[in-house]
């Protein structure tokens, strides 16, 4: 009866765990005023308690946007596009039992002309751009990488999945090729994610997302590349460098050297 007993506990025990370990999957369709769907839109999904974004999504051609494995809690979800004033969805709330949710078609309004006496243009890029062949995320400028780190960022960008043994996968899809200012860094498994867990954001200008990378790229890379852009100095300085060895053996000898750049 103890054994029973124990067998019970244990198998409750485990449920129960894995319950709390399930994830859910959210997704949603941008259309617009006249329930056409809206390709390209940027869908953010909010913690509903803080609006601190935990991932974010590109709308495909039928306008289709898709969140997967999602932790149990609140969300919602934000769209954005250009020309149009952005939409929010109703709290939806991820559980043990509601883990495929398809949430109602969220329409955008374009913007209203207004004709302005004087104009003032602006220009700052978007967190998420999307190119002809790739999804640039700007991190630099950008307030949610705000004490975040390059793994952070990679975690809330379109396509990209890590798991919690730090395996980067892009589509669902594993062997992607992390680069570094366009040259493929040499670490891999732990050491990549302990050096992106280091890596702070501010240090970041943009990351780019390549989801079918060309030819010159080797079989391991059919998977996509990511390439971390790194800020570059662009301050205009003069450095000036002196040199002077001296060694004392059985005969003296000495070194100089100056270089300017």
């Amino acid at each position: 009866m103890r054994i029973l007993l124990f067998l019970s506990a244990f198998l409750c025990t485990v449920i129960t765990g894995f319950a709390q370990e399930s994830r859910g999957r959210v997704s949603v369709q941008v259309t617009n005023e006249q329930q056409q769907p809206l390709e390209n839109a940027t869908v953010e999904l909010r913690r509903a308690k803080d609006s601190s974004i935990v991932k974010t999504a590109i709308a495909d051609k039928n306008g289709w946007a898709e969140f997967d494995k999602v932790k149990q809690g609140s969300y919602l979800v934000v769209v954005n596009m250009v020309n149009y004033a952005a939409a929010y969805s109703a709290p939806v709330t991820v559980s043990a039992t509601e883990t495929d949710i398809k949430l109602p078609a969220i329409a955008m309004v374009a913007k209203a002309g207004n004709q302005l006496d004087n104009v003032t243009v602006s220009a700052k890029k978007p967190f998420i751009q999307k190119l002809v062949d790739r999804i640039v995320v700007n991190v630099d400028g950008s307030i949610i990488s705000a004490g975040s780190t390059a793994l952070d960022i990679l975690e809330r960008s379109p396509g990209v999945t890590i798991d919690q043994n730090d395996a980067i996968s892009l589509r669902g899809r594993a062997g992607v090729i992390i680069m570094i200012d366009g040259k493929i860094s040499p670490m891999t498994g732990a050491d990549l994610a302990n050096y992106l867990r280091g890596l702070p954001s501010n240090a970041i200008d943009r990351i780019e997302i390549i989801t079918n990378p060309s030819a010159k790229y080797d079989a391991s890379g059919n998977s996509g590349i990511i390439d971390i852009r790194m800020k570059k100095d662009q301050r205009i300085v003069t450095n000036v460098t002196a040199t002077a060895v001296y060694v004392q053996g059985v005969y003296p000898k000495d070194n100089a050297g100056f270089t300017l750049s």
